[in-house]
């Protein structure tokens, strides 16, 4: 048997590349294989990346490395009869402050290349053409047989088994866990097209009709777009993929602009699922990305949504086997990521269904809707809601045993669950310092806030936030000083950071990882700040 691991996972894909690269970085013994000697083809795989996963990226230090190979998509157009659009700019919302605003299309083999070229950079390689055959796990570990490219077969041993090896999982049907859910009854087309039309590049848009949906995406290439093309009725009991006739003639049918198809570089045909794992863990089992869950493409959110369960999950494997945090840590994951998921299916299902119903109500809901969400687009509560979700920065785990409130949660500012925004702050020399470029690379941070400063100096708040750095900072646990540079710490001139996080007076506000308020304490309250630190991180506990 090869020597042991921390982590054996299972699945190349962005998922799994993200969650090895994640636990090689926090110094754990990882190996990651796939199936698959190759990448399946790019043109049938995720193209959007939100808000929230460059975010991750930023701290990963790979957001420039991928943006550079993407474009900005800089508005979502509503297509209406005549060729008239609703156009929502992807802007920039207060609410929404991030340092990547907006959405990217970076196609998924560039996505993949940057994650996998971290990965190398840190002494790991993907395995291809390497099948998991079968695993048995115990109490200590799990035991995995693997069939490499020459047939031959070896023995792992792991801590953990991750699988991240898409909707027909070996992993989860192995851990008999259950995938709940059906596939849609429509007809789905595919093109990867440089089209001549006057819609602008860089754009996005959709155009619901009486016979069904279509939606095209902006690729890196000049007039090149994705275009979906949804059909509420069954596809025929052939599947082979369209000729370029019936992909036009059905593209004509549904998008009310003329244009003309330059060149198809791909055409298939294909059925959309929607699949919700029962449970993420069993035992030393866990399960990530679409072997997890599956849905409609509505929203862009799939290949987002397993980054962000790898970096859920990731930290928590790490911290637990290194001992600085508690084995219980490890059941949030299931806690949290397994909620997110059901909403995603059901968001997804529900604007599936209004988009592509069947039948002489989803005709009329498909005539309707264009004009009420052009007018709807204008209203700023509207533009919000599109951008929070399609974004995915409005996820949060208030309801999680690791998100902690001390005193009365904030008016307006990210609570106790909710993710962590950016600001901006001025540093010793006066400099403009980002939240986030200090917190790239870190693990928990704690911000101490010594309150807005308009009356020119911290006083008390100053010094209790010196004696808290000195006690609680670490190697497993940075202090931030917002408000009082004499106490060592960085300026808020203008009151904005304070004012972004909700802080009236003074607050501790501990971010997680993966980007996440865990403990919040309004105002500071020392004595139960440390007993909330002692229980995450019970070293200190002890050591307090």
């Amino acid at each position: 048997m090869a020597g042991a691991l921390d982590a054996l996972v299972v699945g190349g894909g962005p998922t799994g590349l993200t969650m090895a690269g994640e636990l090689a970085r926090r110094g754990l013994a990882v190996r990651i294989v796939d199936k698959a000697l190759e990448p399946p083809p790019d043109h049938s795989r995720a193209l959007a990346v939100q808000a929230r996963t460059l975010e991750l990226f930023d701290r990963m230090g790979i957001a420039e490395a991928a943006t550079a190979r993407g474009l900005r998509v800089e508005a979502f157009n509503l297509l209406l009869q005549g060729g008239r659009r609703a156009r929502l700019p992807m802007v920039r919302l207060s609410e929404l402050a991030t340092s990547a605003p907006g959405l990217f299309v970076i196609q998924q083999f560039d996505t993949e290349q940057v994650l996998a070229s971290r990965l190398s950079g840190l002494g790991v390689a993907l395995e291809r053409g390497v099948e998991l055959v079968s695993y048995t796990q115990d109490d200590d570990g799990v035991t995995c047989t693997l069939r490499r490219p020459d047939a031959g077969v070896e023995e792992v041993r792991a801590r953990w088994l991750l699988g991240c090896d898409g909707a027909h999982s070996p992993v989860r049907k192995g851990a008999d866990i259950t995938f709940e859910g059906d596939t849609y009854n429509d007809h789905c087309l595919l093109g990867d097209l440089v089209v001549d039309w006057q819609l602008p590049d860089g754009e996005l848009y959709v155009s619901p009709s009486r016979r069904g949906v279509a939606a095209a995406f902006p690729v890196p290439g000049s007039h090149r777009f994705r275009v979906i093309l949804i059909l509420p009725e069954l596809p025929p009991a052939r599947g082979a993929a369209p000729s370029l006739e019936e992909f036009e003639g059905t593209m004509r049918s549904l998008i009310p602009v003329p244009f003309k198809v330059e060149k198809a570089i791909v055409l298939s045909r294909y059925r959309l699922h929607h699949r919700v794992a029962s449970r993420l863990r069993r035992g030393r089992v866990f399960l990530a990305g679409d072997a997890a869950h599956i849905h409609s493409p509505a929203g862009g959110q799939g290949m987002n949504t397993g980054i962000q369960d790898a970096c859920n999950l990731a930290w928590k494997l790490a911290a637990v086997a290194q001992g600085r945090m508690p084995a219980w840590l490890l059941d949030t994951y299931e806690m949290e990521r397994l909620p997110v998921a059901r909403r995603l299916v059901d968001s997804t299902d529900r604007m599936f269904g209004l988009l592509a119903g069947h039948g002489p109500f989803g005709r009329a809901v498909r005539l309707v809707a264009p004009t009420l969400m052009a007018r709807a687009f204008g209203l700023a509560a509207v533009q919000r809601r599109i951008l929070g979700f399609v974004s995915q920065l409005n996820i949060r785990y208030r309801k999680s045993p690791l998100s902690v409130q001390i005193g009365s949660p904030p008016a307006r500012g990210p609570r106790a669950g909710d993710r962590a925004p950016d600001v901006a702050l001025r540093g010793a020399a006066g400099e403009v310092v980002r939240l986030f470029e200090l917190l790239r690379g870190v693990e928990h941070a704690l911000l101490l806030f010594t309150g807005p400063r308009s009356d020119g100096g911290a006083g008390e708040a100053g010094a209790l936030a010196r004696r808290l750095a000195a006690r609680l900072g670490g190697p497993d646990l940075k202090v931030l000083i917002l408000g009082a540079p004499e106490a060592g710490g960085y300026a808020d001139p203008d009151g904005r950071a304070h004012a972004a996080y909700g802080v009236e007076a003074t607050a501790a506000v501990l971010v997680r990882p993966d980007g996440y308020v865990g403990v919040r304490s309004d105002p500071i309250d020392e004595g139960e700040l440390g007993r909330a630190l002692g229980r995450l991180f019970p070293r200190r506990g002890e050591a307090s």
